[in-house]
């Protein structure tokens, strides 16, 4: 690149600029078509480094081969994961039980709450409130019945696409699994190589910097979702709502979630106390929504940007093209390319400048 720079006689602030477009599309291409393939594996490395400590104790110990305790770890782990699944599945289906038998009531209420606002609107500016009214009621059936005829046939067609993702990430995660026994059972081995070879020696620097910045991730993710869930649970349990404090830890949890978030659990809830008359519990469940999304936005940039030296705005920017350019995984590859971009370029720069250095004569 430099040999090539020199022959067009590029200034030093040129060449900075097509390194960042070279290593950006070359980036791009890797985050677009060979992550899908590389990511079990890389996945699996990262897991196998943080069990490693953890295994080197046990096999001092107790002289077992590394990849059986491996094996071990792994299975006590993806049983307590399939344990906490549980659960929150179970107090979902439960509440969803109670949701479902209550909707009767919800909509007699809500017919009461839309009678009582037609006739105050005719009472007010004069006009038909029973033509308003039935014109509402109308609307409602209306969206029912295209839903029931368009989007449920739609969804319950695509149910095989559905399985096939999930066959599909299942078997991403026996693969991502098998790959961790065979690395814990010859990981020193590796780490020792990789530290020997001189020629990888830039890919070990942005290697540090990328697993730093995914242990930040990780990090502030859980401080978001220990933060969100907190003031739910207690704004909820204060507001006097039965469940609220599971409630409260559901919305924390959903948040996590992409193009979900808070909303798929506080909307509802608003709803459904509006529609019951609690226009303060509805009001403070919007208010509530609202806290939490300033609460992610605050946090999220904040807690990663400046423990990885980048803005905030520009993991926020990170983000919000990854959305577009890698679809709902951007949220995680957007800022990974950001941080693996910024530290490429810093090292060939740094490295750039050493050269440029050593040419020029004393």
């Amino acid at each position: 690149m430099d040999k090539f720079c020199n022959k067009i006689n590029i200034s030093e602030a040129g060449k900075k600029y097509l390194i960042a477009a070279a290593v950006s599309f070359l980036v791009y291409l890797a985050m677009k078509y060979i992550s899908p393939i590389v990511s079990p594996f890389l996945f699996a490395f990262l897991l196998a480094g943080l069990l490693n400590p953890a295994v080197q104790i046990l096999h001092n110990k107790m002289k077992i081969r590394k990849s059986i305790l491996a094996g071990i770890l792994l299975f006590a782990v993806g049983v307590l994961i399939l344990m906490l699944m549980w659960i929150i599945l179970s107090v979902l289906i439960s509440g969803g039980g109670r949701l479902a038998g209550q909707i009767p009531d919800y909509q007699k209420e809500f017919n009461v709450l839309l009678g009582d606002c037609c006739s105050m609107m005719g009472e007010k500016f004069g006009v038909d409130g029973v033509q308003i009214e039935k014109f509402i009621v109308e609307q409602v059936n209306l969206f029912i019945d295209n839903l029931e005829v368009n989007v449920l046939p739609e969804i319950m067609g695509k149910s095989v696409n559905y399985m096939k993702s999930i066959v599909s990430f299942i078997s991403i995660i026996v693969v991502m699994m098998i790959a961790v026994l065979l690395i814990m059972k010859d990981y020193d081995k590796y780490m020792l190589r990789l530290k020997k070879e001189e020629g990888l020696l830039g890919v070990r620097e942005v290697v540090k910097k990328v697993i730093l910045y995914v242990k930040t991730f990780i990090k502030a993710q859980i401080i978001i979702l220990c933060t969100i869930s907190t003031i739910c649970a207690v704004a909820l349990a204060l507001m006097g709502m039965e469940g609220g404090i599971v409630y409260g830890i559901l919305t924390g949890i959903m948040d996590m979630l992409p193009f979900i978030g808070t909303g798929i659990m506080l909307i509802p809830l608003a709803i459904f106390r509006l529609i019951s008359g609690n226009y303060w519990q509805a009001f403070f469940c919007f208010c509530l929504y609202a806290v939490c999304a300033l609460i992610r936005e605050f946090l999220e940039p904040k807690l990663i940007g400046e423990k990885v030296g980048v803005w905030p705005v520009g993991i926020l920017f990170a983000v919000f093209a990854g959305i577009h350019l890698f679809g709902v995984w951007g949220i995680v590859k957007g800022p990974l390319s950001l941080v693996i971009i910024c530290e490429t370029c810093k090292y060939l720069w740094s490295r750039m400048e050493r050269e440029g250095t050593a040419l020029k004569p004393e």
